[in-house]
């Protein structure tokens, strides 16, 4: 089954220096021994965000973040786990999760036979 993990954080989290891009790397190494990685983005900041929602026929659209909270949503990645277990494994991994919160969530499957 697939999972996605959101990765969220405060934006002052670097996400760029030689340091925290070789870490990457490594969980990359790792995770590939326990699941599948499908896809994988970081997201630039909250800031650069467009937020649309369809009200009444109209079309709204509001600059910036859908929530105004400290963390925001950085990036996100999808592994092909055996579990949930395993998907909790692999988040556990992940660079992000000692500096903010790996949301797991398993994907929908829409090949799938309802029910």
């Amino acid at each position: 089954m697939k999972y996605m993990m959101m990765l969220y954080s405060e934006e002052e989290v670097d996400t760029i220096s030689p340091e925290t891009f070789a870490s990457w790397l490594e969980f990359q190494r790792e995770a590939a021994k326990h699941a599948k990685r499908a896809s994988a983005d970081a997201l630039k900041p909250a800031a650069t965000a467009t937020v649309v929602s369809v009200r009444s026929g109209k079309t709204i659209v509001t600059d910036g973040p859908f929530s105004d909270t400290k963390e925001q949503l950085a990036g996100y990645n999808v592994f092909d786990c055996e579990s949930l277990d395993v998907a909790i494994k692999v988040a556990s991994m992940i660079p992000w999760a000692t500096k903010g919160r790996i949301e797991v969530r398993p994907v929908v499957d829409f090949g799938e036979a309802p029910g």
